[in-house]
């Protein structure tokens, strides 16, 4: 009789782990699904502006960093001047908005100068 216990007691214990880790996996696919549904798509083809998150998935950048060259041009300009064509963007309501025909102009030519953002200043 005692073994019959252990191998009950042993099965529910592997069917226990088993309906947890299966939860998991289930779980696991919901957040990627949502995370998925949250990240904003590249499909800007039919769209004239892009916001800041589909610019910055655009140029492969993060936020922080499309945001950076933006302050960085702009303390360059109020110390003077910018050299080349400066990041191309319109803020309507403190929100950026980018035209995609633009930025690649922008990025071909930033990119033939080398140009630099490094510590809020271009070299």
């Amino acid at each position: 009789m005692k073994t019959n216990q252990i191998y009950i007691i042993l099965a529910s214990f592997i069917l226990g782990i088993s309906f947890i880790i299966g939860c998991s996996f289930i779980n696991g696919d919901k957040e990627t699904k949502v995370d998925q549904e949250q990240t904003p798509s590249i499909t800007t083809a039919d769209k004239l502006l892009m916001d800041i998150k589909e610019t910055a998935l655009y140029l492969n950048l993060t936020e922080a960093q499309v945001m950076n060259i933006i302050t960085t041009e702009h303390n360059s300009l109020k110390l003077g001047s910018f050299p080349g064509t400066p990041f191309p963007y319109i803020n309507v309501d403190n929100k950026y908005l980018f035209n995609k025909d633009l930025l690649s102009k922008w990025v071909a030519e930033a990119s033939l100068n080398r140009r630099v953002y490094l510590n809020g200043q271009t070299k």
